[in-house]
């Protein structure tokens, strides 16, 4: 996609250049017509001066001569004058014509569109059934990074058939476990992956580590490396991992006020595009649930459009020691 707006800038500002050097050149044609105008006014006036001066001198042949000498002028401008309009119906006709291959109007469509990803974590519950029941209302698309509850596998087929995203999140989410190597870390990831797929019939591919990607709680556990070691390892087998850049602040307590996730994924969302905004729909975050509605309505107002993470979405990350 960036590939083919990249495409269709190259070739709007090759037109544009164009189209400027042709409206250049025009441009200095009219001003030596200007100018020819304004010889040709010198001209009457100092023939009108020399009839005046001349009229006892030959006056029949002094004015003949000077009048054929201003019809040939008018003649001349005239011819130019059909010229330059020509020239300009044929530049007018390339413009339009640039513009309509350039699709510009759908290009700054593009260009400015905003784009705003919910992310949900730590789920299914019955908090992500209400979740789906309010996108589906609202036609939003978002991903969910699950973890491991085989008595839910029916919210994993139902999130992948109402076209969502599902990512990794981690099967048990004990960091005392899955931060202890990076062997222990993919046993866990593919037991949910495997739980998954006989679930949903659907393979994921994107993963987000419990704590973020740069999380210092595994280092209690792993060492300072840790990180590292699992991302490095994780990429190895082809995993993209997602961070984010909007707290909508849920998780800072058991039960947050949903006033308060609305305000904070409404007002960091504002100065982003795109906006990845981290929520939860674990079993007691129901205030989020609550939430949503009036974050998707704010989202909106702001210019938001909505769409589900994929592989292929440019990945918002944190800075990792040691990771490029």
């Amino acid at each position: 996609m960036d590939y083919k707006k990249t495409k269709e800038n190259d070739f709007d500002c090759q037109m544009r250049g164009e189209i400027l050097k042709k409206s250049g050149k025009l441009n200095y044609k009219l001003f030596n017509v200007a100018l020819l105008l304004g010889i040709i006014f010198l001209l009457v006036s100092s023939t009108a001066f020399a009839t005046e001066r001349d009229a006892h001198n030959n006056p029949l042949d002094i004015l003949s001569e000077r009048k054929l000498f201003l019809e040939q002028e008018i003649e001349t401008l005239i011819t130019e004058h059909k010229d330059l309009l020509n020239q300009i119906n044929s530049l007018t006709l390339e413009m339009e014509e640039a513009l309509e291959k350039s699709n510009l109007s759908e290009l700054q469509k593009t260009s400015f569109s905003k784009i705003a990803y919910l992310t949900f974590d730590d789920g299914p519950s019955y908090n992500t059934e209400t979740i789906l029941d309010t996108l589906k209302e609202y036609n939003i698309k978002a991903t969910f990074f699950v973890v491991g509850r085989p008595e839910s596998a029916h919210i994993y087929k139902r999130i992948v058939d109402e076209g969502h995203t599902i990512g990794l999140h981690s099967y048990s989410h004990e960091y005392s476990s899955i931060y202890t190597s990076p062997q222990a870390f993919l046993t866990d990831i593919h037991l949910l992956k495997n739980l998954i797929e006989t679930s949903a019939d659907y393979t994921p591919d994107i993963i987000r580590f419990p704590g973020g990607s740069n999380n210092t709680i595994s280092h209690r556990y792993g060492g300072s490396n840790i990180m590292t070691d699992i991302i490095n390892e994780t990429n190895s087998y082809g995993y993209v991992r997602f961070d984010w850049n909007v707290d909508s602040m849920d998780a800072a307590k058991g039960v947050q006020e949903k006033n308060v996730i609305v305000n904070s994924v409404i007002n960091q969302s504002s100065v982003l595009n795109p906006a990845v905004i981290l929520l939860h729909d674990s079993p007691h975050k129901i205030t989020t649930a609550q939430a949503l509605p009036e974050i998707i309505e704010g989202l909106r107002n702001l210019g938001f459009e909505f769409d589900k993470i994929t592989s292929s979405t440019p990945a918002i990350q944190f800075f990792v020691k040691g990771i490029k």
